[in-house]
């Protein structure tokens, strides 16, 4: 999970002839500073720091942001979001091996496990899709 920041930046790709916006309602944003990075993921690039679209948005609002993924081709994706509170680059875990910042994936964010593209997919049509998930924070602000 500590390529998330990659899957984020690394979404920049062209964009082909049928294309519709992906827009994001996410709920449950803490203003914990640093930025909130989104990518949307094929089951290739699913949790491999791979993403083939990516939005960054400000850390420091809470409530409820929009993120809106432009031109994004019909297709199963699954929605990774992660808030790099510490502006880092990379997901943080405690020393116990749970989630040190807020994160969430399309289809629920809240899972025991790891998260699989299978549980996660949704499927984007020419006229693009609408999504609403709610962030998880794991542990309190400091």
């Amino acid at each position: 999970m500590k390529l998330f920041v990659t899957a984020a930046l690394a979404c920049l790709i062209a964009a082909p002839a049928v294309a519709g916006d992906v827009v994001v309602t996410l709920n449950g944003v803490e203003a914990r500073g640093g930025e909130i990075l989104a990518s949307l993921n094929t089951e290739a690039t699913f949790m491999r720091g791979e993403g083939e679209y990516g939005v960054i948005a400000s850390g420091d609002e809470a409530g409820t942001i929009t993120l809106t993924f432009e031109d994004v081709a019909p297709g199963d994706y699954a929605l990774m979001v992660m808030h790099d509170e510490n502006g880092n680059g990379q997901f943080d875990m405690s020393p116990m091996g749970m989630p040190d910042e807020g994160f969430t994936f399309s289809n629920g964010g809240a899972m025991q496990g790891m998260p699989t593209f299978e549980v996660h997919k949704f499927t984007v049509g020419e006229d693009g899709a609408t999504l609403t998930e709610t962030m998880f924070y794991m542990r309190p602000a400091q």
